[in-house]
């Protein structure tokens, strides 16, 4: 029953919906977006967007670099966007620029499935491809929350988990796996201190 109903709700939504409910679920209304955390190697990393310059600070390795939106790696530009809810208008004008990125990388967003994630079995919301077994670059959205579980373009595989773990609780992952060709390339964490390995 439980797949009947799933399946009615995918023919209901549109993955150009799916974008824009996942953007709602990752908005954060501050002006300046703020994370802090570490890499693989316990190297301190933070994030730091500001919404209205368009421009991404990250510190990484000691090392400060500015990133304009436009050459943001399609995996931040999933949680940093510059909507603002005071202003509806800017979600979809987000989700539209999200679904563009998407397209460019190779996502097909006129097609999606119900799916089952290969990372941890959980049921996803396939962007990119019809059919389930289908080789395809993919985003996949949790169908429970509606965010970014697996980006998934070529041989380069984002994961995403933890979000309720996270130094912003539901709207940010509290950790990032990238893999290349199935290998670990590198791993962020961004958890809260109460989550934190001692």
């Amino acid at each position: 029953m439980k797949f009947i109903l799933a399946l009615l709700f995918l023919s209901l939504i549109s993955p150009s919906e799916m974008i824009t409910k996942m953007t709602d679920t990752l908005y954060i209304p501050d002006k300046k977006i703020a994370v802090q955390g570490v890499d693989g190697e316990n190297n301190p990393v933070s994030l730091e967007f500001d919404k209205e310059k368009k421009i991404l600070i990250k510190t990484e390795k000691g090392e400060k670099s500015e990133i304009k939106f436009a050459d943001m790696p399609l995996f931040l530009k999933l949680f940093f966007f510059t909507a603002d809810k005071t202003s509806p208008d800017t979600l979809a004008v987000s989700a539209k620029s999200i679904s563009g990125a998407l397209n460019a990388a190779g996502i097909n967003t006129e097609v999606s499935t119900l799916s089952v994630s290969e990372y941890d079995g959980s049921a996803v919301l396939t962007i990119g491809k019809e059919k389930r077994f289908a080789m395809a670059n993919v985003l996949e959205l949790s169908k429970e929350s509606m965010r970014p579980a697996v980006l998934k373009i070529g041989d380069e595989t984002y994961i995403f988990s933890d979000y309720h773990r996270s130094q912003l609780p539901l709207a940010f992952p509290g950790n990032i796996k990238f893999f290349k060709n199935g290998a670990l390339q590198s791993e962020w964490i961004f958890l809260r201190d109460e989550y934190k390995q001692k």
